[in-house]
């Protein structure tokens, strides 16, 4: 029996933050992130970002290295309320804006407001948006069937006692592997906030037992993971992706796929 449950590493668990609106605050918030070692994705306005100068721009893609940039529409509307033509021209114009800032593909996104429906993740789809976080928090860790209907664990202001929780539980079968906790660096208004947030970073940071990641990250992992080739008598793996891969096999056995190679066992 081969189980996906396993990340890089062959680590059981995994804990991304998600932040809207690009918010000064995020300056300090990637500086928090950075002192732990943690992981986030940043859902950005491109509006925000047009009559800028090169110089400008340069600065904001240094803020948010060794994180990733995403979408989250180009003026923050509800993608609900616009028709087709609107949505495309939303997301596409984020994309273009988002991409120059970053260097790479942004090809996922938050919905502002939370807003979606089917409507809205078809046409998402359309656009080459590959997920998008909703802001339904489950209070609950697991991975999306549908990444365009991604929800998260909680909201930052909600963190602690789950925290404890999923630490607790790190070694359970039945806990479910995702830690996602989203927000907004503006909600952090006051040193005590700052302090809560400082607190929850630590709480949940430098375990050897958690594959701290971006949302892109895991994205990218689960579906390369989903595309592994196997023999029918699972002795056999072939690893097409560009991304070293694990697997489980018959609940004890941890095998890495390197990119690119078959691996016999």
């Amino acid at each position: 029996m081969i189980q996906f449950h396993v990340y890089p590493g062959g680590k059981k668990r995994i804990v991304t933050f998600s932040y809207d609106d690009g918010a000064p605050q995020d300056e300090r918030l990637v500086e928090l992130f950075n002192k732990y070692s943690v992981k986030a994705t940043f859902h950005l306005n491109g509006n925000n970002y047009i009559g800028k100068t090169e110089e400008e721009l340069e600065k904001i893609g240094k803020l948010y290295e060794g994180h990733e940039i995403s979408c989250h529409t180009l003026l923050h509307g509800w993608p609900t309320r616009m028709p087709a033509q609107s949505l495309v021209g939303e997301v596409m114009e984020d994309r273009k804006i988002l991409e120059k800032i970053a260097g790479y593909p942004v090809i996922g996104m938050s919905y502002p407001s939370g807003s979606f429906n089917d409507r809205v993740v078809d046409i998402l789809s359309a656009c080459g948006i590959v997920y998008s976080r909703t802001v339904r928090s489950t209070k609950y860790f697991e991975l999306p069937d549908n990444f365009l209907e991604w929800h998260p664990s909680c909201h930052h202001k909600d963190a602690k006692e789950l925290a404890k929780y999923f630490l607790d539980s790190l070694d359970s079968i039945w806990t479910a592997p995702l830690f996602y906790i989203w927000g907004h660096s503006h909600e952090l208004k006051t040193e005590d906030d700052w302090k809560y947030m400082e607190d929850l970073v630590s709480v949940i940071s430098s375990n050897d037992k958690i594959w701290y990641a971006t949302n892109i990250d895991i994205y990218n992992y689960i579906t390369a993971q989903k595309n592994l080739q196997i023999s029918t008598d699972e002795k056999v793996f072939y690893n097409p992706s560009s991304l070293d891969l694990w697997v489980e096999k018959d609940k004890k056995q941890i095998i890495k796929i390197p990119a690119g190679q078959t691996v016999r066992i």
